[in-house]
């Protein structure tokens, strides 16, 4: 106890900001669970469902907290994301990453980086009081997109006041909930981008105000596309105006693209004088909320979202909503996290036209997709799923993740004939059953990740039952 507080003081002390680190990525399920106790507590008062994710309100609030005053669960919590945050703060790193798995991953969710059968990756990373930089580079075998060599994760970034300003390719996940998000997950590869984001939550002229963060970006997608180097543009505002309670507003819009307009002017116009049905700009909006409480000394959380694949720019009304909900409690005398998460994308789209409208726009004909992959929920459009899970902390250095699913995809039975699409395009009606269990391991350098997935899928056409098993391995260390 007495070395924890000796850790949080000398960090206070050390943490100038010529080498603090600058934001946590949407790769580590057990920090963010130790990330959403804390502030189930009341000891972080940040907005905490945008990722990537800014170490400094976060380090702000920790660093204020007595960790002798603190019950055991929530001291090693602490312990946990304060020796993470001084991995992160150092000026310079290295790092190698292998991983591979028995199946083509299908979906991907919070805290998975493998989008295909195996990965090779190098990176190193340099950061000051002002500039930080990474040169992440990967080789993959059987990529989904064709794509085998890749610079994902690459980026540089400048500090501007209580801003960033960032160039590179960045992962991304917007929302509370710990599978999927309907908004932005990491389900598709990053899209290279120019992004804003606040730095701190909270800044000492503006104490009156609730704490917000705000990121927008502007992106290239590929040359293959229906619409040949189109542009993403994103969006999102979180606020906290009480400890209990954290919202977050998303929009998104796809434009220009060759035979288009791809100007400030253009975006300005698709966003504001835009926004009809069906338009040639494909826009989509949604918000989102987590409300926490404690009952008996036990904490809840219950969240909420609401994407639209179609929104009015002048009475901000949404068409075509996709919902998801999720109820999570934290088991102290397990040292456990339960969530149940439901998700539902298969809406009706008009009166003669049920499915196959959400994720989907007729110019940009890849839909809200990166090479046929999602850049929302991982089951994509049509689709019902059912997620419950379990995150456990065995030990300072373990974690344990089990999850049981079940999954209703596509289930009208119905294809999405997009020429873009060459794969990940829908598969005929299924419904799946699933449990899937992985552990975390790590050290100071090394980290070790492995899990097994069993499942029992049912062919809707067919009548037919397939059982398939696959495991999975990465490791990776830092130097």
């Amino acid at each position: 106890m007495k070395l924890l507080s000796v850790l949080i003081s000398c960090a206070a002390v050390l943490s100038a900001p010529a080498s603090a680190g600058w934001w946590i990525e949407a790769d580590d399920l057990a920090l963010r669970n130790d990330i959403q106790l804390l502030a189930d507590s009341g000891h972080i008062r940040q907005p905490i469902n945008t990722y990537p994710l800014m170490w400094s309100g976060i380090v702000q609030d920790l660093q204020s907290l007595d960790a002798d005053a603190l019950s055991p669960d929530l001291r090693d919590a602490l312990q946990r994301v304060m020796m993470l945050w001084q991995r992160d703060r150092r000026d310079v790193q290295a790092s190698l990453r292998l991983a591979g798995e028995t199946e083509q991953p299908a979906v991907l969710r919070f805290g998975d980086t493998l989008r295909d059968k195996a990965q090779a990756q190098a990176s190193g990373s340099y950061q000051t009081d002002r500039i930080s930089a990474r040169l992440q580079v990967s080789q993959v075998s059987q990529p989904f997109d064709q794509n085998r060599s890749r610079l994902d994760g690459s980026y540089v970034a400048v500090k501007a006041g209580n801003w960033i300003i960032s160039a590179g390719a960045l992962e991304k996940y917007w929302g509370p909930s710990f599978d999927t998000s309907a908004m932005l997950s990491t389900n598709a590869r990053p899209v290279p981008a120019v992004t804003l984001s606040r730095n701190s939550s909270v800044a000492e002229a503006e104490d009156w105000l609730p704490a917000w963060t705000f990121t927008t970006s502007f992106g290239q997608l590929s040359s293959r596309a229906e619409v040949p180097d189109a542009k993403l543009w994103q969006a999102r505002l979180g606020i906290k105006p009480l400890n209990s309670l954290e919202m977050g507003f998303s929009w998104v819009m796809t434009y220009g693209g060759q035979g288009y307009g791809n100007g400030l002017n253009d975006w300005f116009d698709g966003l504001f004088r835009g926004g009809q049905i069906e338009g040639t700009e494909n826009m989509l909006a949604g918000y989102d909320l987590r409300w926490s409480t404690s009952l008996l000394d036990q904490p809840f959380g219950l969240y909420w979202s609401a994407f639209a694949d179609d929104v009015s720019t002048k009475t901000l009304q949404l068409y075509k909503v996709s919902y998801q909900l999720g109820l999570d409690t934290y088991v102290r005398a397990l040292s456990s996290r339960i969530y149940l998460e439901i998700i539902d994308t298969a809406i009706d789209c008009s009166n003669d036209r049920k499915f196959n409208c959400y994720y989907e726009h007729t110019t940009h004909r890849d839909g809200y997709r990166r090479y046929g992959r999602a850049f929302g929920t991982s089951y994509d459009n049509d689709s019902k799923a059912l997620n419950l899970g379990l995150l456990t902390q065995l030990d300072s250095a373990t974690s344990w993740h089990n999850k049981l699913a079940w999954l209703r995809l596509n289930v009208d039975g119905g294809r999405v004939d997009s020429p873009s699409q060459w794969t990940q395009t829908q598969l005929p009606a299924r419904t799946v059953l699933l449990w899937r269990t992985e552990q975390q391991w790590r050290d100071q350098a090394d980290q070790w990740k492995w899990g097994l997935e069993f499942s029992n899928t049912l062919d809707k056409a067919k009548q037919q039952r397939d059982w398939q098993t696959e495991l999975f391995l990465s490791w990776s260390r830092q130097f």
